[in-house]
């Protein structure tokens, strides 16, 4: 199973050098979390318009994905590794998702993901 990060999610949805290789990548499922999804809504309505967003998200809804909220069980494992880790708590609340997910890798453009206990692959 693949972690899915946010900016493989956004890609996915409006023009640029990554399109079709995140279309790809999403289609082939994966787990991602709801924080994922918000993320996503602000960065395709700041690229595009609200309206692409919305159709976006609800996509990315019907789509074979494992959406996963986080919980407070989330929330702790993520403060557990806040002090060790200087990633953004986003970041770091979607390593931790796919930490107990057992995801064997994150598809991510974003280096931060790089040198953790799951490796980070570009789609």
């Amino acid at each position: 199973m693949k972690f899915i990060d946010t900016n493989v999610l956004a890609y996915a949805f409006y023009s640029n050098e990554y399109t079709e290789r995140c279309q790809a990548a999403i289609k082939g499922g994966g787990v991602i979390n709801t924080f994922n999804l918000v993320e996503a809504f602000f960065i395709i309505e700041k690229e595009t318009s609200r309206e692409n967003a919305i159709r976006a998200i609800r996509t990315l809804l019907k789509l074979d994905l494992k959406i996963v909220s986080p919980d407070v069980n989330i929330v702790f494992e993520t403060l557990k590794r806040a002090g060790k880790n200087k990633m953004k708590i986003f970041d770091l609340i979607h390593y931790t998702t796919a930490l107990l997910n057992n995801c064997s890798k994150i598809l991510s453009y974003d280096s931060d993901f790089d040198n953790l206990d799951i490796p980070r692959e570009e789609p």
